[in-house]
C-alpha cells in the first residue's frame, strides 16, 4: 500500500511538473500548440480554450481585382515622373523626334521583364518607317540611357523607367545590369580594376542609371490665361 501511495504521489508530481512546464514564465498563461497558433493567425482571433472541443474552423481568401488593360499584352510598371517630366516635355518641345518617340514606346510596350528580341527591320515595318531611321533612333535612346542594345537583336529597356514583371524580378534585372557594367568597365578600362572609387563613379554614370536629358527651351511663348483664339492659333 505504501508503494502504491508513493507511486501515486510521484505520478501526481510528474503531472504537476508537466503542467507547469506548459505555462509561460511571465504570466502563467498556457502555451498554445503550434496548430492552435496557426489557426489563431489565420482567423485573427484568440485560439479556443484548452480542453474545449472545436467543431469547425475555416479561412476565407478574398483576392484583389486584377487590373484591366486594353489588348492582350497586359500592362507594365512605368515611372510616372518619366512620363510627365521627361517624355511629355521632350515631345512637346521637339527634344525627341516622332521616330524616336515611336521606337521608345514600341520597345516599352513589347518588353517582358525589361527585354525584347527584335530586329531593326521588323521595328521599321511595324512603325512604317525606314530601317535607318530606327537604327538612328535606337542610338539616341541608348545615349539617353532609355534603352540598351545587346548582341543577337536583344534590346533592354531601362527597368527604372518601364518594366513588365514584379518588384523582385525588377530588382534582379537592375542588379544584373549593374554587375554587367562593372564587369565591362574592368575588362575595357584596365586602370579601373584596382581603382574602386573610379569604378563606382563610372558605374554610377552608366546604364541603367538614368538622368533626365537636356530639354530644349520652349519654341513658342507661354500663353496667358484669357488670350484670344487668334493668338493661341499663332502660338501653336
Amino acid at each position: 500500500m505504501q508503494d502504491r501511495g508513493a507511486g501515486a504521489r510521484v505520478a501526481g508530481e510528474a503531472r504537476g511538473s508537466t503542467s507547469r512546464g506548459r505555462r509561460s514564465a511571465s504570466g502563467g498563461e498556457p502555451v498554445t500548440s503550434p496548430l492552435a497558433d496557426s489557426f489563431a493567425k489565420a482567423l485573427d482571433r484568440t485560439p479556443p480554450s484548452p480542453g474545449r472541443p472545436v467543431k469547425s474552423a475555416s479561412v476565407e481568401y478574398k483576392y484583389r481585382e486584377p487590373h484591366d488593360a486594353w489588348g492582350r499584352s497586359g500592362y507594365s510598371m512605368v515611372s510616372n515622373d518619366f512620363l510627365a517630366d521627361v517624355l511629355a516635355v521632350l515631345i512637346a518641345r521637339y527634344g525627341m523626334s516622332p521616330v524616336q518617340s515611336a521606337v521608345l514606346l514600341f520597345c516599352m510596350g513589347r518588353q517582358v521583364e525589361g527585354r525584347l528580341k527584335i530586329t531593326h527591320i521588323k521595328v521599321a515595318r511595324h512603325l512604317g518607317v525606314e530601317r535607318a531611321n530606327v537604327t538612328r533612333a535606337l542610338g539616341s535612346l541608348e545615349n539617353w540611357h532609355m534603352i540598351q542594345r545587346r548582341a543577337n537583336s536583344w534590346i533592354v529597356v531601362n527597368p527604372l523607367i518601364c518594366f513588365k514583371g514584379n518588384g523582385d524580378l525588377q530588382r534582379e534585372a537592375l542588379e544584373q545590369l549593374r554587375q554587367d557594367v562593372r564587369a565591362a568597365l574592368r575588362k575595357h578600362v584596365p586602370e579601373m580594376r584596382e581603382d574602386v572609387v573610379a569604378l563606382e563613379q563610372a558605374a554610377s554614370e552608366s546604364f541603367p542609371e538614368f538622368a533626365r536629358p537636356a530639354v530644349p527651351e520652349p519654341r513658342t511663348r507661354q500663353l496667358a490665361f484669357g488670350d484670344n483664339d487668334d493668338v493661341e492659333e499663332q502660338a501653336c
